[in-house]
């Protein structure tokens, strides 16, 4: 195994284990506080459990869905999310071998921003951010600190999507109008 192959390995596998860190804490949180009046440390224990396993699950199906979708274009499934990494970034790839998974990766994102710019959709996430804000406020009245927190935290997540949305198509563009100039064949329109 060469030394790159042997970094890009421990840097997922570090990824992987943080993540399902995090889902441990955050599920044994939850399920410990949830309580009224005392802290739960059974409840915390399952619910700690659940998460890790729903974590395992879904980063098994996500890794299978990358691999899959990669094996489409003749690339490991690393060098496609590289290439999809890129691409968030407003950069076109310079191999030419990946320029096919470069054009499927933007007409993808081109899709799912057409989506979520539809009239509904706002409405709906400031919809929710209202609620979740509305619920933060009563729990401060109610004088639970943690919930109210937590009821901010989301709140704001909500309002980041639409926020950052902007920047997503600029640099969505200027991968399309770049694999255009390329004169690259099935290059999604710029439209």
């Amino acid at each position: 195994m060469s030394g790159s192959v042997g970094k890009a390995r421990l840097a997922v596998a570090g990824s992987l284990l943080a993540v399902l860190l995090v889902a441990a804490l955050s599920g044994f949180l939850a399920g410990a506080v949830a309580g009224e009046k005392e802290l739960d440390v059974a409840a915390g224990r399952s619910l700690a459990a659940v998460v890790v396993v729903l974590a395992m699950v879904a980063t098994a199906g996500a890794w299978w869905w990358t691999r899959r979708r990669a094996a489409r274009f003749g690339l490991s499934a690393s060098r496609y999310m590289r290439v999809g990494r890129r691409i968030q970034r407003g950069k076109v790839p310079e191999d030419p071998a990946e320029l096919p998974a470069a054009i499927d990766i933007a007409t993808r994102q081109r899709r799912v921003l057409s989506v979520l710019s539809r009239r509904w959709v706002w409405w709906l996430l400031g919809a929710a951010a209202l609620l979740w804000l509305a619920n933060a406020v009563a729990q401060l009245f109610a004088q639970n600190y943690g919930y109210a927190c937590f009821s901010f935290l989301l709140g704001g997540l909500t309002l980041i999507n639409p926020l950052s949305m902007r920047r997503q198509r600029r640099r969505l563009g200027a991968v399309e109008r770049a694999l255009h100039a390329q004169g690259t064949p099935g290059a999604p329109s710029t439209s």
